[in-house]
C-alpha cells in the first residue's frame, strides 16, 4: 500500500487532507500531522510515531511538506528512517493541492515517476492569475 502523509506547521496539513478529501473522496491511506503553535518537539515526535506505526516496511510512503527545510519534515523523515527502509519513501516540500491530487492519480506508478509527475504539475499550477477583461467577445446584436 502507498501512504500519503501531509506534514506542516500549523493547520496546513489538515487543510490539505480535508481539501483533497473533497475532491477525490476520503481515503484511509491519506494521513496528516502538524507541528502546532505552542506544541513542543517531543509531542510532535509522539504524534508522528503514532501516525506511522501502522505502516510496514513493504509499504511505500509519499511525504508532502510545507517546507523542505522545516523541522516537521526533518522529524518525520528521521522517524520514518527508524521505522522502515527509506528506499520506499519519497518527500517533497512546497506542497500544494495540484501536487496532492497528482499524487493520488499516480498512486499505482513507480515512486520516482509519481514524484516527477507531481512536481511538474505543482510547478505548472503556480502562476499569476489574470482576469480576462476583454469585452470584444461579447454578444453584440
Amino acid at each position: 500500500m502507498r501512504y500519503f502523509i501531509f506534514v506542516s506547521h500549523g493547520q496546513l496539513a489538515s487543510g490539505m487532507s480535508s481539501a483533497l478529501s473533497m475532491l477525490v473522496g476520503t481515503r484511509d491511506n491519506v494521513l496528516h500531522v502538524a507541528f502546532q503553535d505552542g506544541m513542543d518537539a517531543a509531542t510532535f515526535r509522539e504524534n508522528v510515531e503514532a501516525l506511522i506505526h501502522p505502516i510496514n516496511n513493504q509499504d511505500e510512503v509519499m511525504v508532502m511538506a510545507d517546507l523542505i527545510s522545516g523541522s516537521p519534515l526533518a522529524t518525520t523523515m528521521e522517524l520514518l528512517a527508524q521505522h522502515m527502509d527509506l528506499a520506499h519513501v519519497r518527500a517533497i516540500g512546497g506542497m500544494n493541492l495540484p501536487l496532492a491530487i497528482t499524487a493520488i492519480e499516480a498512486e499505482d506508478d513507480p515512486l520516482d515517476d509519481a514524484v516527477s509527475a507531481m512536481i511538474e504539475c505543482a510547478v505548472e499550477q503556480v502562476q499569476k492569475f489574470a482576469l480576462n477583461t476583454d469585452d470584444s467577445d461579447s454578444d453584440d446584436i
